[in-house]
């Protein structure tokens, strides 16, 4: 495998590295991994598609929080507010007023605080529109009985705090913390790479990337990396490395795979005959998280069957870890 360096770079650095800080330092920056113990804030939807006459069904904003720690939380009298506004008003959402075995948050466990009109958990928006969410006991939804968060599109904060009024997380998110590659970031969800990332730190955050919901409460997060793989360094992978797409059900596809740091990034893909011919291009300027994939069929552009033979898969990367671009490459059989 091979990296380039293009577009003129002098030197990319780019380390990865945990020390007893559990700090990790990518090309200059580092990026502090907290112990957590208690619920974290780990996805906001601040800017929900809600249109009347689409015949689709509404999203609701909301905000996901999750349990890190070894220990049940109990969320009983635990609320979160926006910021001021310039006259000083506060929101304020108390979810999990009543006292009930519903408030309490398990180790691993995800908790959805969500505005509805209606407290039916199976009639919310909610779980309508993230319709995998149905009679999932796994996941907590917390319903604010109203119609909507005050959350702004542009810039916002989150402040979770608990009976006594402590701050447990907060976050002061910024629509700019979006993938910059992704164009439309109406219905899109801000995810954490990691949930042990601080809250209020921009690299910490950026869009989903699931390609059904644009979001993903009450699962892990599309873009996540273990806290071992957040600087991994780039690598491009192959399965397998032969194929043979002939249609007897083995081996009809080979699956490419890309690993990158954290960060938020913009991804071509070509495949080239041993010529140097293109022969099919997978992806050209997809957006994409630390990790992807693609699938090729062992077909060309235009339809027809490739030839057996070597071919060359290059994936070239812009994003948020590299001061330009980088290239990654990888060779494959094609065996008919």
């Amino acid at each position: 495998m091979r990296f380039f360096f293009i577009l003129f770079l002098t030197t990319l650095f780019l380390s990865s590295c945990k020390t007893n800080n559990d700090t990790i330092s990518l090309n200059g920056t580092s990026i502090i991994v907290e112990n957590k113990t208690l619920p974290v804030i780990n996805e906001i939807l601040f800017a929900p598609v809600q249109q009347k006459d689409d015949g689709l069904e509404d999203q609701p904003d909301f905000v996901e929080i999750y349990n890190p720690g070894k220990e049940t939380v109990n969320l009983h009298g635990w609320y979160f507010q926006d910021c001021p506004t310039s006259s000083g008003k506060r929101y304020t959402y108390h979810f999990a007023e009543d006292p009930s075995a519903d408030n309490l948050l398990a180790p691993g466990q995800y908790g959805i605080i969500v505005p509805e009109e209606s407290l039916d958990r199976e009639a919310s928006r909610l779980v309508r529109f993230y319709d995998y969410l149905s009679h999932d006991p796994s996941v907590r939804i917390f319903i604010v009985q109203r119609k909507t968060f005050s959350l702004n599109n542009d810039m916002d904060c989150v402040t979770l705090k608990d009976v006594n009024g402590t701050v447990i997380d907060s976050v002061s998110y910024n629509s700019v913390w979006h993938n910059p590659y992704v164009k439309n970031t109406k219905g899109r969800s801000l995810e954490k790479f990691n949930d042990r990332l601080s809250s209020n730190s921009p690299e910490s955050w950026s869009s989903s990337m699931d390609g059904e919901y644009a979001a993903t409460p009450g699962r892990k997060n599309s873009i996540y990396l273990s806290t071992d793989r957040l600087g991994q360094k780039p690598s491009l992978s192959m399965d397998p490395k032969t194929f043979s797409p002939d249609l007897d059900g083995n081996g009809e596809k080979a699956i490419i795979r890309y690993k990158l740091p954290v960060g938020a990034y913009q991804v071509t893909a070509v495949i080239y005959d041993s010529d140097g011919k293109s022969t099919r291009n997978l992806a050209e300027g997809l957006p994409s998280g630390p990790e992807g994939s693609f699938e090729w069929n062992g077909l060309c552009d235009d339809g027809t069957a490739a030839l057996s033979g070597l071919y060359l898969i290059r994936v070239t990367i812009a994003g948020s870890a590299f001061s330009g671009m980088v290239e990654l490459e990888d060779q494959m059989a094609l065996v008919r």
